[in-house]
């Protein structure tokens, strides 16, 4: 009775706001309001037959599927919601955002055969600044969406890079190049892995990703980003 009546006030003078309308949230209601929910930008480039996600990587023989779940825009709803786990601590939102992009990918047959989630390392330098790697929790909520275990330990950061987000196209790809490592990659042989990244722009790091991971024998490796930056 006390904690219901401490939540009570607590929701009064603190209350819970949707991160996208700013509207009190109900109770049943995590982060986002059910409206604007309803109302994300999602990509579903993947339900396309020239998968623009799918193009970024053409002419790697090991690759499967790729997709990304929002529209990334300058202002947007994507960026609104990706700045507030990156940059604010709020890992919670990045664990739900995506749980409920794996529904959405289950329901349309993708990833279901993925042997293992690998999510997109930070340099260790970059996570201790930033606490914690947010591509990590989305991948903590894909794989409470789809039963399937997380290797976080698969993939390492050999070197620290700068920022990639004012870099042209060519430029990211020459900053990323040659910058990761596979940790025991025997136990990735004939495995289909699935990596996880919080946003595409030109695919360069997910690329480089794949390089280090090309050489595992009969290894199968999808692509997923929870948003893309729209071009």
């Amino acid at each position: 009775m006390i904690r219901m009546l401490w939540n009570d006030l607590l929701n009064l003078f603190y209350p819970n706001l949707c991160l996208i309308c700013r509207r009190q949230l109900a109770d049943f209601e995590p982060h986002i309001c059910l409206y604007c929910l309803c109302d994300l930008p999602c990509a579903r480039y993947h339900k396309r037959p020239d998968n623009p996600v799918l193009k970024l990587y053409a002419g790697i023989p090991q690759m499967r599927e790729a997709a990304a779940f929002l529209l990334y825009e300058k202002d947007g709803t994507a960026q609104t919601l990706i700045h507030n786990f990156k940059y604010y601590n709020n890992k919670a939102l990045a664990e739900y955002l995506g749980l409920i992009a794996s529904q959405e990918m289950k329901t349309d047959g993708l990833f279901c055969d993925v042997d293992f989630l690998v999510p997109v390392p930070l340099h260790p330098k970059k996570e201790r600044q930033r606490g914690y790697n947010q591509s990590l929790w989305i991948a903590r909520g894909m794989a409470a969406g789809y039963g399937i275990p997380i290797r976080n330990e698969a993939l390492y950061r050999k070197i620290y890079t700068i920022s990639q987000t004012r870099k042209s196209h060519y430029d990211r790809h020459l900053n990323i190049e040659d910058v990761f490592g596979v940790e025991d990659g025997q136990a990735f042989a004939g495995k289909h892995v699935l990596l996880i990244d919080d946003v595409i722009t030109t695919g360069a790091t997910s690329i480089a990703c794949i390089e280090a991971l090309t050489g595992i024998p009969d290894i199968r490796i999808s692509v997923f980003s929870l948003a893309i930056v729209t071009q």
